[in-house]
């Protein structure tokens, strides 16, 4: 094998596979050279389903000493008595008749997340002196030594690495979250194969390979960094290795060498025009943690807006010639490409801010060649939005969703930030959305420079006015991330960065930490305690109002007298359940919604059977019973059912 391409763990790109793979193998492919691609964070996700793993961990569930070592028990129990149904979907998408595919995935991914709790593989950093020398350690540790996920994750690379005996490596960091477990499975391919040329590349690589080439663990185990998009410099490189090509004429590539580091030779000069579609041979795309199937694809490299000033990617497209997009032709046969070698139907389009006009455009030839093709966006809240027409069209081609990022409705601040969006037109275009049945999913952005608390407030009332409108994706405060106009410029910006070497980061509110870059303050603003409490606060709020699209009109809520805990459900040991007002309580853990309920014992009482229905013994127990009802924690019952299936 020419290429074996990875993409490490850990992230949060499990819905579908990553793109970064299959555009790097699909562009080397047609140049002749063989690529085998392997998406090892989906890989380990699936090896971490393990029964004698959750069972060990579901030992605590009756001796656990706190809530929460007993909730992890409860989750554990939970995945291993719906083990088989939770692999068999998520692994073949065969039907999950107990669960159903939503919660299937949830319980999945729950149980995944145990395993990785303590793991390395998952740990948050605070600088790169740590990450450094923490993959040092493990990299001389002991297989056998290494925690379950690490192991696991040791397997699958030696895996890989037999099955398709490559003559170089490439691995994607698209995510700070891989970093240290791609520089850790660098340093065991160098252990193992010595000789085998290896490359880094990805937006973390771009973002952060002056830092990376300083580091030990770079720089004992890797030979080049590609600080530009990938496929140029991997198909030139692969010409290289194989005496076809001089090292000069790979672009984008910065050489490691014991005696320093050489720059590349040339900036790549391929035109996203000359770029095919993505190719997904080899990856086990119906695997991953989604209830549906779902592939990705960009219409454009770079964004053509840009302008935003805490955005690393769109920043990069300010120089002339950085921004480029398809033709509504050449995307069409992309979408149809996909569609027609994979038999999957439903694309995801994963600009970083989609041209919704070239899409329309492109949608409309896919539709005049006979597919119908179901496809999610993200964008801002662009202009062409305010009209219904216009939305009634996309939701009429396929459209079902759109990812938008929110960063209030303060006109001051959205100028500040050069956004590109007039909040006077938030509210019209999300009504043209809602009324064309366009789902949007928010990611709401907190702590933007000097904003105030009554900016701050009125961008909060303007999500719980359209609450039924709308999903959350995420939660997030900003961050001044490496190449953005932000820390290029923070004067201008009224911000001062920190001059350690310490992160900035969300990992109080994002998996893994989310974005990383330097750390800052704002003058005249708030500090970052009192952003990430008021961030914190919008976030409470909003979950208490109505929970999103798709939410129950206005109707009574159900105020049954009896409910039939799901099978998934576990109640905690009364030792563990706290005093309320009105006296004894006890608790309800839903390892598939996270959530842990407290019921009080005066209200409602369960059967005397481990599985056994909850039963309201007042009008506030029905009340309790029917809000249970509504979060899907059960079934309601007029009489006890029988037991059905064991479940503590």
């Amino acid at each position: 094998m020419d290429l074996l391409l990875l993409f490490p763990p850990l992230t949060e790109a499990t819905l579908f596979p990553y793109l970064s793979l299959p555009c790097l193998a699909g562009h080397v492919r047609r140049f002749g050279y063989s690529a085998h691609q392997v998406d090892l964070s989906i890989e380990l996700l699936h090896r971490l389903l393990d029964g004698p793993a959750l069972a060990q961990e579901a030992r605590a569930l009756d001796e656990a000493r706190d809530l929460p070592a007993w909730y992890r028990a409860a989750v554990a129990d939970a995945a291993l008595q719906h083990l088989g149904e939770v692999r068999d979907f998520v692994l073949t998408k065969k039907p999950a008749p107990r669960l159903g595919p939503v919660r299937a995935v949830r319980l999945a991914r729950q149980a995944a997340q145990l395993a990785l709790r303590e793991s390395p593989l998952s740990r948050v950093w605070d600088d790169y002196d740590s990450l450094d020398q923490e993959v040092l350690r493990l990299s001389r540790s002991q297989v056998g030594s290494l925690d379950f996920a690490t192991r696991n994750l040791h397997g699958l690379l030696t895996e890989a690495l037999d099955e398709s005996a490559p003559r170089a490596i490439g691995i994607s960091v698209a995510f700070f979250s891989q970093l240290a477990p791609a520089l850790l499975i660098a340093q065991w391919v160098r252990l193992r194969h010595p000789g085998i040329p290896l490359c880094l590349g990805g937006q973390q690589v771009m973002l952060w390979h002056e830092e990376l080439a300083a580091l030990t663990s770079v720089r004992t185990a890797v030979d080049a960094l590609c600080v530009t998009a990938g496929e140029e410099p991997l198909e030139r490189w692969l010409a290289h290795l194989a005496g076809k090509a001089p090292s000069s004429d790979v672009p984008g590539m910065r050489w490691l060498s014991p005696e320093g580091v050489k720059g590349p030779g040339r900036l790549p000069a391929l035109r996203f025009k000359d770029v095919g579609a993505p190719d997904y041979d080899g990856l086990k795309v119906r695997s991953y943690l989604n209830d549906t199937v779902v592939l990705s694809m960009v219409s454009c490299v770079g964004c053509y807006w840009g302008r935003c000033v805490f955005c690393s990617y769109g920043n990069r497209s300010l120089g002339r010639g950085a921004y480029q997009q398809a033709s509504p032709a050449q995307l069409a046969d992309h979408v149809c490409r996909i569609v027609e070698s994979t038999g999957i139907d439903f694309v995801t389009v994963v600009d970083e801010n989609t041209n919704l006009r070239l899409l329309a455009r492109a949608m409309r030839l896919v539709r005049e060649s006979g597919l119908r093709v179901r496809f999610n966006t993200r964008n801002r809240m662009e202009p062409i939005l305010l009209d219904p027409a216009f939305c009634k069209e996309l939701a009429e081609l396929g459209c079902e969703g759109m990812a938008v990022g929110y960063e209030g409705v303060t006109q001051r601040l959205l100028d500040k930030l050069d956004k590109g969006v007039r909040a006077a037109d938030f509210q019209t275009v999300l009504d043209n959305l809602a009324a064309a049945d366009i789902r949007v999913n928010l990611s709401v952005m907190g702590g933007l420079l000097d904003e105030t608390d009554e900016e701050a407030e009125d961008s909060l009332r303007f999500l719980e006015r359209n609450r039924d409108k709308f999903a959350i994706d995420a939660f997030e405060l900003m961050v001044a991330e490496p190449g953005t106009l932000l820390v290029a410029d923070p004067q201008r910006f009224g911000v001062v960065l920190d001059t350690s070497d310490a992160f900035a980061d969300n990992r109080e509110l994002n998996y893994l930490g989310g974005r990383v870059g330097r750390r800052h303050t704002v003058v005249g603003g708030p500090g970052r305690p009192d952003a990430l409490k008021r961030l914190k606060y919008g976030m409470r709020r909003i979950s208490a109002t109505a929970a999103g699209p798709g939410a129950a009109a206005a109707r009574p809520p159900a105020r049954p007298s009896a409910l039939h805990p799901h099978p998934w459900i576990r109640c905690a040991p009364a030792r563990l359940a706290p005093q309320g007002p009105d006296g004894g309580t006890f608790l309800l853990a839903d390892p598939v919604r996270e959530q842990v309920y407290s019921l009080p014992t005066s209200h409602v009482t369960r059967g005397a059977a481990p599985d056994g229905p909850l039963t309201a013994t007042s009008a506030r127990g029905r009340s309790l019973l029917g809000k249970l009802a509504a979060a899907d924690a059960g079934v309601v019952c007029d009489a006890p059912l029988p037991s059905v299936r064991p479940s503590r």
